[in-house]
């Protein structure tokens, strides 16, 4: 089988960084009781070693002027002692059925009681729509949720149905009820469309993240049954992923999924995680829709990011988390943390703005999406760019130290509870390979350090091209080249 090597962050310990390489060569579906072992001894340890480093580090950063709050939080959470909730964090049971299907399992100590399914395609999505919206239709169809390279249903049988064409229901009555909801889809929903099809405009069709995520009303009306019975036909074992959490047996787990998925066909050998025809490319432009009569607008302005295994793919999480999210209903008002929110609330310069890092299998997007009045686009732009370059020059380690702070919190809060923790093992199988243990996404974090944010910052946004959409009185928007004018900064 194809081996697909993980996105590795920057370790300070060159040994540790090696220790871990090689633990995660080895195949990531490997049920070994030995090689779970070494990988968990080795990931405590990255997890112990990152965090003294750094304790260290942020306790020589106090006389740089890192407030004492600040100080007292951070180095709270560096205790010599692993915390119990990710040094005895349960381990999952993998199964492969023979044509490929991946059975996942995290079942308590009791074999009765809740169970939880999680069953994500992947090979599927508005992605791969060649009319528009088919796929969001065969989810809706079947109670299962679209994403733009992947399916995901609650039980084995949607899945099933989906899957082997026996699609039942109403298909006017779905389609119906799909164009309302993109008819009323906010502002902000309807801008990260138009992003992703301005920034991929020229990717073919049947492979295009430029699609719309549940299609158009126009190309809605035009699907018929026979547009979604098919669409299970090109979809092999090994692009399913079922998990189940809460109680039960994995035994009696795996016989219901070779009974429901078992005909699926395989796809013999060699195929990789989350593998795609060909690369999609971003363009960097621009699509504006302006109405004089709205008194404010909505942005989405983004830059191309990086795939699910790319290196990049950490750093550009925490950067998320550094430029944070703001909103005048929060309630934080002028005290929310993030710089680029500060200024924003401080000068009254938006209603909401928030940081997003989107992966996919070839590519991805990072930007932000901001709503704000009309008059005040020309300031939002003029205080927003300075802070998405700056990632490239260096920001405080009180800001660093809080990011990552943050963003453990947010690794934490998507395993709160069976459901989430099963479609988060269920995304993780299929863009990584393997389930990921908690100690060594915590490590993963707590080892990012000043120059891995600086580097991946000065490749994704310093003097980079963007994609950008706006909807509404977009009259004081400044144009395409002013926005890349200020990509970057003349500094000697």
């Amino acid at each position: 089988r194809s081996r697909i090597r993980p996105c590795i962050a920057s370790i300070p310990d060159t040994s540790v960084y090696n220790n871990i390489h090689q633990q995660l060569l080895p195949s990531p579906l490997s049920h070994s009781v030995a090689d779970r072992q070494s990988l968990y001894n080795t990931n405590i340890m990255m997890l112990t070693t990152a965090t003294r480093r750094i304790a260290s580090k942020v306790a020589t950063s106090q006389s740089k002027g890192m407030s004492t709050v600040a100080f007292q939080t951070a180095t709270s959470s560096f205790a010599d002692v692993t915390p119990a909730y990710v040094a005895e964090a349960p381990t999952p049971t993998i199964s492969e059925l023979g044509n490929g299907v991946k059975v996942v399992s995290l079942f308590g100590g009791s074999a009765t009681g809740s169970s939880y399914t999680s069953v994500r395609v992947s090979g599927v999505g508005s992605r791969f729509d060649k009319v528009g919206g088919e796929h969001a239709l065969l989810a809706n169809l079947t109670g299962g949720e679209v994403g733009r390279e992947h399916l995901s249903f609650s039980s084995v049988a949607a899945a099933s149905s989906a899957l082997t064409g026996n699609v039942a229901g109403d298909v006017e009555a779905a389609k119906a009820y799909q164009i309302s909801k993109v008819a009323n889809s906010s502002y902000e929903t309807q801008m990260m469309d138009q992003v992703h099809f301005t920034a991929y405009q020229n990717s073919p069709s049947g492979n295009s993240l430029a699609n719309a995520l549940e299609g158009t009303a126009d190309s809605i009306s035009s699907l018929s049954a026979s547009s979604v019975s098919s669409l299970g036909a090109n979809v092999f074992g090994s692009d399913v992923c079922v998990v189940c959490t809460g109680s039960g047996e994995h035994d009696k787990l795996v016989e219901e999924v070779d009974n429901a998925l078992g005909s699926l066909k395989s796809a013999g050998s060699g195929k990789e995680v989350a593998a795609v025809g060909e690369k999609a490319a971003f363009i960097g432009s621009d699509i504006r829709i302006r109405y004089d009569s709205h008194d404010t607008a909505t942005i989405a302005l983004a830059f191309e990011g990086a795939s699910w295994t790319d290196p990049k793919a950490v750093p550009l999480a925490l950067m998320t988390t550094i430029l944070g999210s703001f909103n005048v209903s929060s309630g934080l008002g002028k005290d929310v943390s993030p710089a680029l929110c500060q200024e924003v609330a401080i000068n009254g310069v938006a209603s909401s703005v928030a940081a997003f890092n989107l992966s996919y299998s070839d590519t991805g997007l990072f930007g932000m999406v901001a709503t704000a009045p009309d008059n005040k686009l020309d300031d939002l732009m003029w205080y927003a760019m300075p802070n998405f370059v700056r990632l490239a020059h260096g920001i405080s380690e009180e800001e660093l130290v809080r990011a990552k702070i943050t963003l453990k919190a947010r690794i934490l809060s998507s395993l709160d509870g069976d459901i989430a923790t099963g479609e988060e093992m269920a995304r993780q199988m299929q863009t990584i390979g393997r389930v990921m243990p908690l100690a060594e996404m915590l490590a993963r974090v707590d080892a990012l350090t000043m120059d891995d944010v600086k580097a991946t910052a000065n490749d994704v946004i310093n003097d980079q091209d963007h994609a950008l959409a706006a909807i509404g009185g977009i009259h004081e928007l400044p144009d395409y080249n002013w926005i890349r004018r200020h990509s970057y900064m003349l500094r000697y």
